[in-house]
């Protein structure tokens, strides 16, 4: 007998980001077991936090069993990577292919590339705390993955500030602009725990850092 979809908003939030996340990059058709284990993690950790979370708390919300589990995935790290790499493809299509983008000026495109990265986020309810939280802990499982996203998002922003005639924007200064936002999707997450963004004012902040890379922004330019 099926079971009744549980009403609590951060269950059904932490419920469509897992499917959203999951469903992105595999099809469940393909490969049903492991989208339910990814559905399953992502529904615990956005519910308990990544470190409180167990691997029965898994098996349960993901109705498999343990050999099931260790067939498809090594441990609770080895799910959380996935679920990261997952949210990282998600961002970087996002940003890239912004609806209407080719019809787009360039501060449209920064504009409505924003908003789309902030909007993944948003969506993702509680899983986008501890994904962000999780990335920037002290001995970190996703150190390695982290690094990885944040040489694309750096280099993607280079190549989207780069302008004809105009030298290439300071690779120091790319690289404080992809830590400010993240800092502001941190900030976002950590007063709005379901989700819910105020994505309209996370929006203008990071719009004043992008700021930065236009030249009239340099400091010594100011009167």
């Amino acid at each position: 007998m099926p079971t009744s979809r549980k009403s609590d908003p951060s269950e059904l939030a932490a419920e469509d980001s897992a499917e959203l996340a999951a469903d992105s990059a595999i099809k469940p058709a393909e490969d049903p077991v492991r989208a339910r284990i990814l559905r399953g993690a992502a529904k615990v950790f956005g519910e308990r936090g990544y470190g409180a979370s167990s691997v029965e708390a898994i098996l349960d919300a993901a109705q498999v069993s343990r050999r099931t589990f260790y067939r498809t995935f090594r441990s609770k790290e080895d799910v959380l990577r996935t679920l990261f790499d997952l949210s990282v493809q998600m961002l970087l299509r996002a940003v890239r292919e912004p609806v209407g983008g080719p019809r787009m000026s360039r501060a449209e495109l920064a504009q409505a590339g924003v908003e789309a990265y902030l909007r993944v986020h948003a969506d993702a309810g509680p899983l986008a705390r501890v994904l962000l939280l999780e990335q920037f802990a002290p001995d970190s499982p996703l150190a390695e993955q982290r690094n990885r996203a944040l040489e694309q998002f750096n280099s993607l922003l280079a190549k989207a500030s780069a302008q004809p005639g105009r030298p290439a924007a300071d690779p120091v200064l790319v690289a404080a602009i992809v830590a400010g936002i993240n800092q502001v999707c941190v900030q976002m997450a950590t007063e709005y725990p379901q989700g819910n963004w105020d994505v309209d004012r996370a929006k203008r902040a990071i719009l004043r850092l992008l700021f930065a890379l236009d030249e009239r922004s340099d400091p010594s330019s100011w009167s």
